[in-house]
């Protein structure tokens, strides 16, 4: 009973979140940790399926490890699902390692299941041992804090990744495989042995058989000490992480970064390889980035559809939905009350009767209340464009260009680029939103009817 002690204490120190009423997908191999999983699952009451992934491989071996799982949920009596992929052929066809190709096939099938059946997560057999082994992995070829961190006990992929949503389970990581295996033997349970797993001919195998042991041998309680290790590094981590978000600002699409704050620091290419590496950036493009600090319009792109911009003040992060045209209009009728754009900002119309003379508080820049007496409906809602003017509240009815009313607010490419304007049927620009209101459409003492305008990005 010590190990199922130890698993709800690590789900509770973890803050795993598995529930006696939502049901969980078990990822199992057939091997001693996966089977080893499904007991304390069974043991716990916690509701489970098990999930098996025949990559075809090992030619009969696979097959008769997908048997042996089957057999498993059918004594355990719990749901059963199972998946073969031609696991090579994926690979040379992606130009994948036949890992990574593996990897991906089975986590975009959990994705399937989980959204179809409505798992909260899918759980893996991890333990302490794989975390060892992946920080010498990562150390060997060359990594940052969190690539020494260890494994995750719980991971939610984002929305960069294909599996976006997936939410990872890791309940084993408590323990060791020497933990593991004399657990299955007290238990009396069965597993499969993968014979790939003898040899050296994946890197992961090397450090096991040859590196790990020797480590061992100079230190008996290389995992405890490991794990200690590994909690203070993730511990670190997150505290810089934690720090630096102090010089980062998140307005509307864009996530600013200040440069001044971060060239004072002792090291600002580290400091920019740690802000921006979830969003793609790879160590030379921070590198650049770190060098460039005087220059502004320089641009960075990377393959998860992010870009990068030196600015004035700030290095501006924001993605780039090559999905939508340049620009494009959507009309408001005057019965309108809300209008969504195709990248999910809203615009919501709400009218109202006052009394002459009443004018509103102005205070947040994406509300407006307008007269709706000069309004000439079917409104019309565009991206700015060059040679447009308008007559800024406060100076009077003089008309002013939109690039010089730019330039007079500061702003940037991207935040140029960013803005919309809201016009009469007549081409009159209503609003700079976020930004100005023309004069034409103010409160006037005359006002009986009112149009509050919120722009929500």
């Amino acid at each position: 009973m010590e190990m199922l002690q130890e698993f709800f204490k690590f789900l509770k120190t973890q803050d795993l979140p598995l529930k006696q009423d939502q049901k969980v997908l078990l990822a199992v191999s057939g091997g001693l940790d996966s089977c080893v999983m499904v007991e304390l699952f069974r043991q716990s009451a916690f509701p489970f399926a098990i999930a098996h992934v025949n990559f075809q491989l090992r030619g009969v071996e696979s097959d008769q490890d997908e048997q042996f799982v089957q057999g498993l949920a059918k004594q355990v009596d719990v749901p059963y699902f199972a998946q073969r992929f031609d696991t090579k052929s994926v690979a040379e066809s992606t130009g994948q390692s036949t890992q990574m190709a593996a990897r991906n096939l089975r986590y975009a099938w959990f994705k399937e299941l989980t959204d179809e059946h409505g798992f909260a997560g899918v759980c893996t057999a991890h333990h302490m041992n794989d975390a060892l082994e992946t920080v010498l992995l990562n150390f060997t070829r060359g990594t940052s804090l969190p690539g020494l961190s260890g494994i995750q006990a719980y991971k939610i992929f984002g929305a960069e990744s294909s599996f976006a949503g997936l939410q990872v389970l890791r309940p084993l990581l408590f323990a060791g495989r020497a933990d593991l295996e004399r657990y299955a033997r007290e238990q009396g349970l069965t597993w499969r042995e993968d014979s790939s797993n003898a040899h050296d001919d994946y890197a992961r195998n090397l450090i096991r058989h040859q590196v790990v042991p020797v480590l061992q041998s100079l230190n008996p309680n290389l995992l405890d000490t490991a794990a200690r290790n590994m909690r203070r590094i993730r511990s670190a981590d997150r505290n810089l992480g934690y720090l630096l978000q102090q010089f980062v600002q998140y307005e509307n699409e864009a996530v600013k970064v200040q440069k001044k704050a971060i060239a004072q620091l002792p090291s600002p290419r580290q400091a920019l390889r740690q802000l921006l590496k979830d969003y793609g950036f790879d160590a030379e493009q921070t590198r650049q980035m770190a060098e460039a600090f005087d220059q502004t319009g320089l641009e960075w792109h990377t393959d998860k559809g992010f870009s990068a911009l030196m600015d004035r003040e700030h290095l501006q992060i924001f993605a780039r939905d090559k999905s939508l045209p340049d620009s494009f209009s959507l009309k408001v009728q005057e019965d309108d009350l809300m209008l969504r754009l195709p990248d999910e900002t809203r615009l919501f119309l709400m009218y109202a009767t006052v009394e002459p003379g009443e004018n509103p508080v102005q205070s947040d820049p994406n509300k407006i209340t307008v007269d709706v007496e000069p309004l000439r409906f079917p409104l019309l809602l565009r991206k700015w464009q060059p040679g447009d003017s308008f007559q800024p509240l406060g100076m009077g009815g003089k008309h002013q260009k939109l690039q010089d009313f730019f330039t007079n607010q500061k702003l940037s490419r991207l935040e140029k680029e960013q803005t919309w304007v809201l016009t009469n049927q007549d081409g009159a620009i209503i609003w700079v939103l976020g930004l100005r209101l023309d004069e034409r459409f103010k409160l006037r003492s005359s006002t009986k009817k009112v149009c509050n305008i919120h722009w929500i990005r």
